[in-house]
Formats: structure tokens, sequence, C-alpha cells
């Protein structure tokens, strides 16, 4: 279990990081048990991307049953969750930072949070129709370049490589969250 004081503690760090202050590295468990305590990162998230699911299967034409739905998305969101973080770990011994692995995951998983905190309330209204087509491509695009900034700020920082091979990653991290949703979304619409 994660205390109080981690979880806050990380989120902090998180929020440091994302405007662009190493100092926030100090705020994160970056241990073995810290880097399995991250993952409660998820739990966190997962409300609000419940809410989202809820909205969509509701707004949607989707012709399956909404226990189907469920199962697949709540099936991709864990995976999700573990994809990248499993893939990194053989790349980060494959690029000499194996040693990295553990506090980048860690950073990694609690900067998720902050992630989803800016995108899922815009993906909730966007998918309400409060937002027309044309801001919501705009808003869209912006909040994808923050998030992918923001990425790539921690992962360059946490793993100390180059520019370019952060950029690398980030969009390696990018495509695999493309694939897991068309995956997902060809399983709801099947046809």
């Amino acid at each position: 279990m994660i205390s109080s004081r981690e979880m806050m503690s990380s989120l902090y760090g998180a929020y440091r990081l994302a405007r662009a202050d190493p100092r926030g590295m100090a705020y994160f468990n970056r241990t073995v048990d810290g880097f399995w305590r991250s993952f409660y990162a998820a739990a966190l998230v997962a409300p609000l991307f419940a809410l989202l699911l809820i909205i969509r299967f509701g707004q949607s034409q989707i012709e399956v049953s909404f226990l189907r739905f469920a199962s697949v998305q709540s099936i991709s969101y864990v995976i999700a969750w573990l994809t990248f973080p499993l893939l990194m770990f053989y790349i980060a011994e494959g690029i000499d930072r194996g040693e990295k692995f553990i506090g980048y995951i860690v950073v990694y998983n609690w900067a998720s949070v902050i992630q989803n905190l800016a995108y899922l309330p815009f993906a909730i209204v966007a998918e309400m129709g409060v937002i027309s087509a044309g801001n919501m491509a705009f808003f869209g695009a912006a909040l994808l370049a923050m998030v992918m900034l923001y990425t790539w700020y921690i992962t360059k920082t946490v793993l100390a490589i180059t520019t370019m091979l952060a950029v690398g990653l980030v969009l390696l991290d990018f495509f695999i969250s493309i694939f897991i949703n068309l995956v997902t979304e060809g399983m709801i619409r099947p046809g």
C-alpha cells in the first residue's frame, strides 16, 4: 500500500518537472518499492477514465453491450499502463541506462497522472460535444504537443540521454498508444 505522503510527494515532483524544474526529481521514491507503488498512479487516473468511457458509450453508436465495451476498455487500460514500462526495461539496458530504469518508470508513471488530469477533462468535454470540431482539433493538438514535450523532458532528464534519443522514445510511446487504441477500437467496432 502507498502512503498519502508518498503519493502527494510524487505528484508534487511531477508538477515540478512539468514546470521544467529538475529539482522535482527529489520528490520521488525511486527505489524498487517506489517502482511498484508508482503503478498506483493508474488507480488515481481510473475514475476520470471511467467517466470518459461512460460518456463515450452513451454518446456514440456503439453496437456492443456495455459489458463488452467496459471489459475491452478495462483490459486495454491495464495493457496501456504496462506495455511501455515493459519495453523500456529492455530499451534501458540496450542504451546503457539500466540503472536508471526504475527511477524513470517511477517518474513516468506519476507524470502520467498530471498528463491525464490535463487530457481527460478535455476529452470528456469534447465527447459531450461542448467544443466545436475545429476547436477540438486545435486544442487537442496543442494538448498533445504539451504532453509530448513534458514526456520528452522527463525522458531526457531522468535517463540523461540525448535530445534525439529522448524524442525517439517519446514517439515510440506515442505509437504504442495509437496501436493499443486501434486494437481496442477494432474489438469494440468489429467489421
